[in-house]
């Protein structure tokens, strides 16, 4: 299947190499190059000023990642300060809660735009994303391809149970939704027509299991009978854009949201949200600690960085000392 370019996010895909522009500078008078540089110039300092300063969008971060994009994290069922990080080209991981990140894989479109741990074996890891489906079994140390009957591997949305960590959810771009029941090997289709502009999706467990899905236009899906059916769960007017989701690992009915409105927490299954006094205007990626559910990581993107956040209260504070 043809890769598929993701919708945007907030200031997280913009180019960071030579500006593809083959517009010659020769020729040009030389007062417009000098009071172009002299712009360019000042531009820079007051953006080293701006981050340097800290300000109400960066004020409490605890670590800054400089990677091609921000797509992923997930924790370590059982070390509050073992935490994963997927991007655009590859995966980070954190032993210290998330201040300082080590490179696990670096390669080019080792899209993680998904990933899951299991629960019982936090050795276990998935990686799904841009035609790449792939599992670790050494704590992300080395990677295979999973062997399966996906129509497709452009997985916008995966999930894992916290039920069962075999059981996972895929939602396929252009397929629709999939269900294993084997730990990724086989699939059975479960919904062809989901909203196409699905970034994120998150499993609360159940029999039949609730499913929490992020749209770009439409906010939080929510289904209650394992994805067969979808209804909105956010009434609010920053549902559009949502991004990242994650549901409680020890109270399945609290679930985070994240997006350009900043990050949302619901404790009745999203039927009513409240925002959380997030320190940045938007959330690209969430993950709660199953180890400790009230210890939260979250990343924002300023311009071309991501900005990692922390909360050991669920997500009241923020800050360097969390």
């Amino acid at each position: 299947m043809a890769q598929k370019a993701a919708p945007p996010r907030p200031g997280a895909t913009r180019p960071r190499g030579r500006p593809t522009s083959g517009t010659p500078t020769r020729g040009l008078p030389k007062p417009l190059l000098i009071a172009g540089f002299i712009l360019a110039v000042v531009a820079i300092i007051g953006v080293g000023l701006s981050l340097s300063r800290g300000g109400g969008q960066i004020g409490g971060a605890i670590a800054t990642l400089q990677t091609a994009d921000f797509h992923a994290l997930a924790f370590s069922p059982d070390n509050p300060n073992a935490v994963f990080f997927g991007h655009h080209n590859g995966i980070m991981r954190s032993d210290d809660g998330g201040r300082t990140w080590m490179s696990l894989v670096e390669r080019q479109n080792f899209d993680a735009m998904g990933l899951a741990v299991s629960r019982t074996n936090g050795r276990q890891v998935y990686l799904a994303g841009h035609n790449v489906f792939q599992v670790s079994t050494n704590g992300g140390a080395s990677w295979q391809p999973v062997d399966h009957n996906l129509p497709g591997t452009d997985i916008h949305g995966f999930a894992m149970s916290p039920d069962d960590p075999n059981r996972l959810y895929a939602f396929v771009v252009g397929s629709g939704v999939f269900q294993s029941g084997d730990g990724g090997r086989t699939w059975q289709a479960v919904r062809d027509k989901v909203e196409g502009d699905i970034m994120g999706m998150a499993a609360a467990g159940g029999t039949p299991e609730t499913l929490y899905a992020g749209s770009m236009r439409f906010g939080v899906l929510r289904s209650t009978d394992g994805g067969q059916s979808w209804k909105p769960a956010m009434q609010t007017g920053n549902a559009a854009s949502l991004f990242a989701l994650a549901v409680d690992p020890a109270a399945h009915q609290t679930v985070y949201a994240g997006g350009e409105g900043g990050l949302y927490k619901s404790t009745d299954a999203g039927a009513t949200w409240s925002k959380l006094p997030f320190p940045a205007n938007n959330v690209v990626a969430i993950a709660i600690s199953p180890a400790e559910p009230s210890v939260v990581l979250a990343i924002s993107v300023q311009g071309q960085q991501g900005l990692v956040y922390r909360s050991e209260d669920g997500g009241q504070s923020w800050g360097k000392s969390q």
